[in-house]
């Protein structure tokens, strides 16, 4: 009678704990409907935001019955991601006016782009265009104050501040492919985006250069540079780049660029008495002598006395003469025969321009020495 009563009471044990038996199963559901209440779940599932299948975990219950229990009482189910407040006034302004994406807002707010996007559609907000086309850089519009190529530049098309930039930059150096070093691109990338802004544009906005020749804006490259300097479109370019924007070449970047173009044979820039100085070349074998000239300008000078007062060979000072006074740089005269009485040979006397005065504050000039290792190449120290 002990073995027969202790196998009942096993399986009496087994079926009332067991929660697949009849016994067990029904047992389990009597206690969930005692705790289920609707104050329990108000409390555990809407107030602590505690999941449905953590509750029926934490309680030993099934996920099935504590699910069931919740549609019962008419509370509403999550599938996925509690919904987060989110203001209605402040969706349309973001969306609206700061023209901002789906995908920024659900960052901010901690949600789904979907989830945006319907909240949009329940208050009517038709939905911008999907891809790159609702970025705010195709869909924001500058103020008519600022320049017109500017505008055309920038508005609907993409990275339209960054190659203004990059135009800003490559017409300070004397060549492209310097320019390319400097911003760390490759001289076919920078050509590409330029193309494209004169594209964008719809005008040649620089020269290309020739074999010993610099770039140089056009006079549509010119006025757009002017602009590119006010301070307004400083301020639009820094907001749009962020901490991106590429800084201007210092003087000493521009004065090793200078130095690595064709050396001898780089190009002079022409100065005209009523054209200002937007673009400046100087080769540097011609600055020891600008040096010298700006250094005396207190009176004119002739070739014999520079030859004598800087050591510069007299035939490369009478070159470089002739090569600054056609640049604009320089004004000659031939003194008269009352002047040198008695001389077979008149003298030519040279004297700065007011342009080259204007243009002095531009050239990084350094005390010069002459190289004696090599008398065609001149050194600044």
């Amino acid at each position: 009678m002990s073995e027969i009563f202790q196998r009942t009471w096993e399986r009496s044990h087994k079926e009332a704990t067991s929660p697949t038996s009849p016994f067990g199963s029904w047992r389990i559901r009597e206690r969930g409907r005692r705790l289920l209440t609707p104050d329990f779940l108000q409390r555990e599932y809407t107030i602590k935001k505690k999941t449905l299948r953590g509750i029926a975990e934490e309680y030993d219950l099934s996920a099935k019955q504590v699910i069931l229990r919740a549609q019962e009482l008419q509370i509403e189910i999550y599938r996925g991601n509690r919904p987060q407040p989110i203001d209605n006034d402040w969706l349309r302004k973001q969306y609206l006016l700061r023209v901002r994406t789906a995908e920024e807002i659900a960052q901010d707010v901690g949600v789904s782009a979907n989830a945006i996007l319907n909240r949009l559609k329940k208050l009517g907000i038709p939905r911008r265009p999907m891809g790159v086309h609702s970025r705010p850089a195709l869909t924001a519009k500058l103020d008519k104050s600022v320049h017109l190529d500017i505008r055309t530049a920038v508005e609907g098309t993409l990275h339209g501040w960054l190659r203004l930039r990059r135009f800003q930059i490559c017409m300070a150096f004397p060549t492209a492919t310097t320019a390319a070093t400097y911003l760390g691109v490759t001289q076919s990338v920078l050509a590409l985006q330029l193309d494209q802004l004169e594209r964008d544009i719809g005008a040649q906005l620089f020269h290309r250069p020739g074999r010993h020749r610099s770039q140089r804006p056009t006079n549509r490259g010119t006025t757009l540079l002017q602009h590119l300097k006010g301070s307004r479109v400083q301020e639009l370019m820094r907001h749009s780049l962020g901490s991106n924007i590429e800084p201007m070449p210092g003087r000493d970047v521009l004065t090793a660029a200078a130095r690595t173009v064709d050396g001898a044979h780089a190009a002079l820039t022409t100065l005209h008495p009523d054209t200002p100085i937007l673009h400046l070349s100087v080769p540097w074998p011609l600055q020891p002598l600008l040096h010298h000239l700006l250094a005396d300008d207190d009176q004119e000078t002739y070739a014999a006395r520079i030859h004598t007062a800087t050591g510069i060979p007299f035939n490369t000072v009478y070159k470089q003469l002739k090569r600054l006074e056609a640049a604009g740089w320089l004004t000659s005269h031939l003194e008269s025969r009352a002047e040198r009485p008695g001389s077979a040979r008149r003298r030519t006397y040279y004297s700065l321009t007011p342009a080259a005065h204007r243009a002095a504050a531009c050239i990084p000039l350094g005390e010069s020495r002459y190289s004696e290792e090599n008398p065609d190449e001149w050194v600044l120290s």
